[in-house]
């Protein structure tokens, strides 16, 4: 491969202005005269190519010229050879005279191939300018001799001696290390030899080794003539230090490489060095010796061991200590042996076949059952087809069932959100209008008993409401007087009445939510419509494969299959306003005669998997309706809705033992009735309290008595969860906190006998467990009992109304 250099700028120097006549010039026309000058040949104009890594340190006048260096033909082994010839001739002339300028300038080089039976090669050498004038000179700081020679052989060593020197080579000795360079151009080298030298010494011969000092060198020696050559001795950076070790790694690597021929040794380390230094960083090549380290120390530890336990693995027994083959000599066993060596063989080969054996005869015994399993099979063949078409259909009617229902639940959910705001928001209509209207009442009477008239002081919506109010009460009496119903306390009722264009409302919003509901499946398929149609299926398998529906766990996969259906049919369900129980509906007789579907007797019906799923449904969806409509609709304060609810939570929890306090849907319900009356308790117990004169007045005196029978309603309600909710919590909130804070305290107000009709009132309310005076008997009644004593005592028993309500109080609270 030839190599590309560019020809380096020349910084000329301009010529003085003066007359003197330039001697240099001179010179150079005379020899100019003599040599043979070759043809000026017309410029081309070439393109300026960067064909070297470090040609960005080129300029712009450098006129784009470039020359090749061709590469020799000649195989490296004739180089070396031919290397050596042209040594041994150096060291011939070195002891000759100088030859003259007339000699130099056509000097002819015989080149002997010795391995090739060729013509010597003969090449001219013409040169011009400054080289012609500097071929012949000698320097004046050396001797003539010793610088005869270098025109052509010069050795290059005597300049790094004098650059070691801290000297300046002179312009001959410059010059003849260039020819020697030119003379091994033309010889054919691919390469220009550099000795080695180390990487501590100075600067100056770090730059002629460089390949940018042999481009750069001639321009620089004729450039810089008047310029010296600085040596900066005695600094070592770092980097000069890693290329010193890396030169003394690789120079005791090839020392330790025997070669035939020394000549050769250098050069190939000095080409090797070179190219090494080139490629390889210190760091890398500190790396790599110590990973050859390392690995020579594991393999010299391997065979080290490997030594070790020779002695060890001659002394081994074998492995297979049962070999058939002899492990002693057989000279040492005798023939005797021999036998029961033999024998003891046979035996373990025989020891080993009878496993094998037994599993070959079990194998011939199975087959005839094999082949009678293979027949039977052949000829179920149809009824297995019959069982594989069956569970195909099922499996398709199960999985579009899902689907549907999975597009239907979120729709269904919709409207029970929808039916239950419609119902919560009457709900809190009612609460809102009742707890005004004890505002206002409670105004009024406050006012009242100062003796100032009020009514000019009441704003119309207060009047509004007032006749309202009364308008409701009056229409309540003449409801008792057609129901014919003589004893009524006021203030015991439930004002639950609400303006007709209020109610036309509400029943609109509800038709509209039946109507809703009734249209959700009426875009399915008939078979997917109905529970009884689902129930129709799951029975048909349970009768044919009651072994797959048992291990199918349909059981307890049924009710949440058959729970949309029961939620749509009981959406608008209100067991709070009437009295249609859940067993009068559709679902409730399709599952029950399911449940009973060939099941003669009790033990069978024992025996049934599907004995709990009418259970499972009321729990998962019958309470969850229940507890919507404890959230959404139920008042505590209305006697006909807690008296509905609590019997129906009653009778779920007697008929249905297995819905037992376990239940996390049972226990959330009884929370929610828990927040709700606790919540009544805090804001509609109210009764009004003031000195007899004042409560004997007509206003006071009926807003009392409203307000004091609406607590005893409100305890009535709360002790009719008696033996659901537990007692400690009703005691809180009946006794603590509605008898023993407002009704005891509202009793120490009135007269004796008023005292003792309220205080039986009261004891009417209460369950008998808790009147019998023994353990049952809660500790928060004691202030009760004790008040009773003691109106009893102070009660004018002569008086034949006194002694009449002292009677029923004995008869109540036996005392």
């Amino acid at each position: 491969m030839a190599m590309q250099f560019r020809k380096p700028k020349r910084n000329l120097r301009v010529r003085d202005s003066d007359g003197f006549p330039d001697n240099e010039n001179e010179e150079k026309t005379d020899v100019d005269t003599v040599l043979k000058l070759p043809k000026p040949q017309k410029e081309k104009t070439t393109k300026k190519v960067n064909t070297l890594s470090f040609g960005d340190e080129l300029n712009e006048c450098d006129d784009g010229e470039e020359f090749k260096v061709k590469k020799s033909s000649y195989s490296k082994k004739i180089k070396k050879q031919m290397n050596r010839e042209k040594m041994g001739r150096d060291k011939v002339e070195n002891g000759k005279k100088s030859k003259t300028i007339a000699d130099t300038v056509k000097p002819i080089v015989d080149v002997k191939q010795t391995n090739f039976n060729t013509e010597p090669v003969e090449k001219e050498i013409m040169l011009t300018g400054r080289a012609a004038e500097m071929a012949g000179y000698v320097s004046s700081d050396e001797e003539p001799d010793s610088y005869n020679s270098s025109h052509r052989f010069s050795n290059p060593d005597q300049v790094k001696i004098l650059l070691k020197k801290g000297q300046i080579p002179d312009a001959a000795l410059i010059h003849a290390a260039r020819k020697r360079r030119q003379q091994a151009r033309d010889l054919g080298e691919d390469f220009i030899p550099i000795s080695s030298q180390s990487h501590s010494e100075s600067k100056v011969d770090n730059e002629q080794m460089s390949g940018r000092r042999l481009t750069r060198e001639e321009d620089d020696i004729e450039d810089s003539d008047d310029d010296g050559i600085i040596v900066m001795s005695g600094i070592v950076s770092q980097a000069e230090d890693r290329k010193k070790s890396l030169h003394s790694t690789m120079t005791d690597h090839t020392n330790n490489t025997e070669f035939e021929d020394p000549d050769e040794l250098d050069e190939d380390n000095d080409w090797e060095t070179q190219q090494i230094r080139k490629a390889v960083t210190g760091s890398q090549l500190a790396a790599a010796q110590q990973e050859s380290a390392g690995m020579a120390a594991l393999y010299n530890n391997m065979v080290i061991q490997e030594q070790a336990m020779m002695p060890i693995l001659m002394n081994q027994k074998p492995r297979f200590s049962d070999s058939y083959a002899p492990q002693g000599l057989m000279s040492t066993m005798s023939p005797d042996d021999i036998i029961n060596k033999t024998k003891e063989i046979l035996n373990e080969l025989k020891e080993n076949r009878n496993p094998d054996q037994k599993y070959f005869e079990d194998m011939i015994n199975e087959i005839p059952e094999i082949k009678n399993k293979v027949e039977l099979l052949k000829i179920n063949v149809p009824e297995l087809d019959d069982c594989f078409q069956f569970y195909q259909d099922l499996r398709g009617y199960v999985t579009d069932l899902v689907e549907c229902l999975d597009e239907k639940i979120p729709l269904l959910v919709g409207l029970e959100q929808r039916i239950s705001k419609l119902y919560e928001k009457r709900r809190l209509d009612l609460v809102a209008r009742r707890r005004q209207d004890v505002r206002d009442q409670a105004e009024e009477s406050s006012t009242n008993k100062l003796g100032t008239s009020t009514t000019h002081t009441r704003s119309e919506e207060q009047q509004r409401r007032a006749a309202e109010r009364e308008g409701r009460r009056i229409r309540r009496m003449r409801m008792r007087e057609i129901k014919a119903i003589s004893k009524h306390a006021d203030g015991m009722s439930s004002d639950e009445e609400v303006p007709e264009t209020d109610a036309s409302a509400f029943r609109n919003q509800l038709e509209l939510i039946k109507s809703d509901s009734n249209m959700l499946l009426d875009d399915v398929l008939e078979e997917f419509s109905s529970v009884d149609l689902v129930l129709k299926h799951m029975l048909e398998w349970k009768n044919k494969y009651l072994e797959s529906y048992i291990e199918a766990y349909v059981n307890v996969c049924l009710p949440k299959l058959v729970g949309p259906f029961v939620r749509i049919e009981m959406l608008t369900w209100n067991p709070l306003e009437d009295d249609l129980k859940f067993e009068d509906m559709f679902w409730y007789k399709s599952m029950q005669k399911y449940t009973m579907k060939g099941n003669n007797n009790i033990d069978q019906l024992t025996k049934d998997v599907d004995l709990e799923l009418i259970p499972k449904i009321i729990e998962k969806v019958v309470l969850i309706k229940i507890d919507q409509m404890v959230t959404s609709q139920w008042d505590p304060l209305s006697s006909k809705q807690t008296k509905h609810i609590c019997n129906l939570v009653k009778y779920i929890l007697d008929v249905y033992p297995t819905i037992d306090p376990d239940s996390k849907l049972l226990m959330m319900l009884l929370n929610n009735l828990v927040d709700r009356i606790r919540d009544a308790v805090d804001y509609d117990v109210f009764i009004p309290i003031s000195s007899r004169q004042v409560m004997n007045t007509g206003r006071m005196n009926v807003f009392f008595q409203r307000q004091f029978n609406m607590a005893v309603k409100l305890l009535g309600n709360i002790l009719s969860w008696h033996r659901i909710i537990e007692d400690v919590v009703l005691i809180d909130l009946a006794i603590n906190q509605i008898l023993n804070r407002y009704l005891l305290t509202s009793i120490r107000t009135l007269q004796p006998l008023e005292a003792i009709l309220k205080i039986t009132m009261i004891a009417r309310m209460l369950p008998n467990s808790w009147l019998s005076y023994g353990n049952t008997t809660p500790k928060e009644l004691t202030p009760f009992l004790n008040q009773s004593k003691l109106v009893s005592m102070e009660i004018d028993k002569s008086h034949p109304q006194a002694k009449l309500a002292l009677d029923k109080l004995n008869e109540v609270l036996r005392l």
